[in-house]
C-alpha cells in the first residue's frame, strides 16, 4: 500500500490536490482510496461536499472513496484512550502524581500533532487501501510534528539513564503492574516505526506552493526539513499559475513567471497549475482539477 503526502503553508490548495487526486484515483483508476485529513481546523468535508467522520467513512456520490477527518477534540480523546494511562504509569513511578495528571498532558502542546502519526501509521498498518493521501496541517504545523515525534523518544532515550540513577527507582518500578522501562521501549519502537514509514519508497511527499516568492521559500525549507527526516520530496506542485496573457495585471504576470521559473531551477518534477476562476468543490469539479493534476503518482 503507498502514502501520498501534500506539504505546504496555509491556502496554497493542499486539500484541493489531496481530494482532487484521491477522487481520480477512485473513479478513474479503480483504486481503493483513503483520503485522510489532520488538519486540526479541517476543511475537507466542504471540499468533497460530503459529512465526514473521525473514522473513515465511505463517501457518499463517490466511487472506492473513503475519508477520515480529525478535529482537535477527537484527537485529543482518542490520544488519551491509547496511551493517557501508559503516560500516567511511566510518570506516577517517579513522581506522585494522580490520574488526573492524564488530562494535563493531554493538554500540552504538540499532543495532538504527535498523535496525527500514530493515527496515520496504524491505518497503514492495517493495510486496507490500495492507496492513502494525506493532506497535511499548514507547514508549521506539519514539521512541528515531526520533530516533536522524533525529539520527544530522543529524549526518553537520554532520559533513562537519569531515572535510573535515582535511588530506589527500579523497585518502585517493579512494584507497578506495569513496566515503565517497557512502555518507554515501546514507544521508541513505535517511532521508529513511524519514520521508516515516512522515509520508505512506498511513500510519495509533494509540495503545493503558489508562483510567490514567500511560498517558494517555504517550500525549500520544507524540503530541507523532511530531508533531514529521511523523506524525500518527490515533486512540487505550483498551483494558481496565470498561464494566459494577463493584460488587466502584466507586473502580477511577470512576478509569477520569475517566481516559476525558480521553481524549475531549483525543485525537480516541478507542476504548473493553472488558476481556476472558480471554487473546487464537489465530484465534478474534482475530476476535472486531477485531470490537470496527473499524472502524479
Amino acid at each position: 500500500m503507498r502514502l501520498v503526502s501534500f506539504w505546504g503553508k496555509g491556502g496554497v490548495g493542499k486539500t484541493t490536490c489531496s481530494a482532487a487526486l484521491a477522487t481520480g484515483l477512485s473513479e478513474i483508476e479503480g483504486m481503493k482510496v483513503l483520503l485522510l485529513t489532520t488538519d486540526l481546523t479541517p476543511t475537507l468535508s466542504d471540499v468533497l461536499m460530503a459529512d465526514l467522520g473521525s473514522s473513515p467513512t465511505r463517501v457518499r456520490g463517490y466511487s472506492n472513496l473513503f475519508a477520515l477527518e480529525l478535529d482537535e477534540r477527537t484527537v485529543l480523546e482518542r490520544w488519551k484512550l491509547r496511551f493517557g494511562r501508559e503516560v500516567y504509569d511511566v510518570i506516577s513511578s517517579f513522581l506522585p502524581v494522580d490520574e488526573g495528571f492524564i488530562d494535563y498532558v493531554a493538554g500540552a502542546p504538540g499532543i495532538a500533532e504527535q498523535f496525527i502519526l500514530y493515527v496515520l501509521h496504524e491505518i497503514i498498518g492495517e493495510r486496507g487501501y490500495d492507496i492513502v493521501i494525506w493532506d497535511t496541517p499548514a507547514s508549521s504545523s506539519s514539521l512541528r510534528l515531526l520533530r516533536i515525534e522524533k525529539e520527544l523518544y530522543e529524549h526518553m532515550g537520554e532520559a533513562l539513564k537519569m531515572y535510573l540513577r535515582i535511588k530506589g527507582f527500579l523497585d518502585r518500578m517493579r512494584s507497578k503492574e506495569s513496566d515503565p522501562l517497557k512502555l518507554i521501549g515501546e514507544w521508541r519502537e513505535l517511532a521508529k516505526g513511524i519514520f521508516d514509514m515516512l522515509a520508505s519508497d512506498d511513500h510519495s511527499a509533494y509540495i503545493v506552493a503558489t508562483p510567490e516568492r514567500m511560498s517558494y521559500e517555504i517550500s525549500k525549507r520544507i524540503r530541507e526539513e523532511l530531508s533531514s527526516f529521511g523523506i524525500d520530496v518527490k515533486g512540487v506542485i505550483v498551483n494558481k499559475y496565470i498561464r494566459n496573457s494577463c493584460e488587466d495585471l502584466p507586473k502580477l504576470r511577470r512576478n509569477q513567471d520569475d517566481v516559476a521559473e525558480l521553481f524549475l531551477r531549483d525543485f525537480r518534477n516541478v507542476k504548473l497549475l493553472g488558476y481556476y476562476d472558480g471554487e473546487i468543490i464537489g465530484r465534478d469539479a474534482l475530476l476535472c482539477f486531477y485531470r490537470d493534476l496527473s499524472p502524479l503518482t
